[in-house]
């Protein structure tokens, strides 16, 4: 059998080409992908279940499609979500997302231009919106231009959850009452430079906009003296974010390094620094395994007032305050994340009766996070799935 590529080596490629995939024009044969996966989030009052499947085509001609669904399954048991206590109660989410891109050659340019529509619904949240994304490639596919931005449009519901007579166990929906809108306008700018056959870096700024309703609706936050008050935060918010990756392959040794910094600012006087360090290591020609840390230290917003891991408290100010929180994103806090992830190539089964499965990957995740704020102080995420090419 011929040796495969690196995983390592093709993980590097994706990274700075996976907008640019497309199909083989010059066989005249149709390529794609479909993908199955199961999401899993957890914390000691919020357990998310989301299984997804996105299916991708790319044309003879170039033209490529895709879609993805996921479902979320949200169960809680806290009085922030619209419970009258902590009466565990499950919501769902249906999330559509369409796509379509193209390829076009410029001489000894491409330009790959990508448009896509999302649809979001569940019982107190619609969202609607629509994105692009281009991608110049130049020096042979060494230098890759990015820019992409999106425009959505929020409706927000406050839904009255009340305890069914017949199971005092359960909390059903009975009402949704319109408490907003919110607009948010994305834009985003990023260079992919490959320096030599075996590093690469990326530099990218991220930019939003967002106008509308930007609290909780159910969240009540805890006056000083006595009594509480709904939780309000401001209408507007612009937020920015530059960030670098840097990556590097290992050819003897078969190994990747990816190190990634962002620096977060918004006009609450939120301040963030994440670093996002990963370590992807080949086992034989089809497993590889990959090691996750990243670091995540934020300020507080200028309203809050419930304290942070310097001071955890749930007080938010008097009444008579112009704007409250109960936020535990709105205080300064930090976190930790380590992860564990393992793929596995299944071209091993080439030439057997599951042959049909040779061009599949199958990939498991595990993440473990210190958290200070009180979504902590641990949280598990863990993700598992299969992509089948063809």
């Amino acid at each position: 059998m011929a040796r495969r590529p690196s995983a390592a080596l093709l993980f590097l490629v994706y990274a700075l080409t996976a907008s640019l995939a497309g199909a083989d024009a010059a066989s005249g044969t149709y390529t794609g992908q479909i993908n199955a996966r199961g999401n899993y989030y957890w914390e000691y009052s919020t357990r998310v279940v989301a299984p997804s499947i996105n299916a991708s085509l790319a044309t003879p001609s170039g033209v490529r499609v895709d879609g993805t669904y996921l479902i979320d399954a949200i169960s809680s048991a806290s009085v922030a979500t619209g419970t009258i206590d902590d009466r565990v109660f499950t919501e769902k989410r249906h999330d559509v997302t369409v796509g379509l891109g193209y390829e076009i050659e410029l001489g000894k340019a491409q330009l790959d231009l990508y448009g896509s529509g999302r649809i979001s619904r569940e019982p107190d949240y619609k969202s609607n919106r629509g994105g692009f994304a281009a991608a110049l490639s130049l020096n042979q596919r060494n230098t890759v231009l990015h820019f992409n931005g999106y425009f959505s449009h929020d409706d927000v519901y406050r839904v009255l959850r009340m305890v069914p007579a017949d199971d005092p166990t359960k909390l059903l929906a009975s009402r949704a009452d319109f408490v907003g809108n919110l607009d948010v306008v994305s834009l985003g700018f990023a260079v992919d430079q490959v320096l030599n056959r075996s590093t690469s870096i990326t530099l990218g700024y991220d930019l939003s906009l967002l106008s509308g309703f930007q609290a909780n609706p159910y969240r009540m936050a805890r006056f000083a003296a006595m009594g509480a008050g709904a939780e309000h935060h401001p209408d507007q918010r612009t937020r920015s974010a530059p960030y670098v990756w840097f990556s590097h392959f290992f050819e003897r040794t078969r190994d990747a390094i990816r190190i990634n910094y962002r620096f977060y600012r918004d006009d609450w006087d939120i301040t963030a620094h994440a670093i996002d360090t990963r370590f992807h290591q080949e086992i034989g020609d089809d497993l590889e395994l990959r090691l996750r840390y990243r670091y995540y230290n934020q300020s507080d917003s200028f309203f809050n007032k419930t304290g942070g891991y310097t001071a955890p408290d749930t007080v938010a100010g008097t009444p008579g305050d112009r704007y409250i929180t109960a936020d535990p994103k709105m205080t300064a806090f930090h976190d930790h994340t380590f992860g564990v992830k393992v793929r596995l190539a299944l071209d091993f089964l080439s030439f057997t009766k599951l042959d049909f499965l040779h061009t599949a990957v199958v990939d498991w995740t595990i993440e473990y996070m210190r958290i200070t704020n009180r979504y902590g102080p641990i949280a598990v995420v863990a993700q598992g799935g299969i992509g089948w090419s063809f």
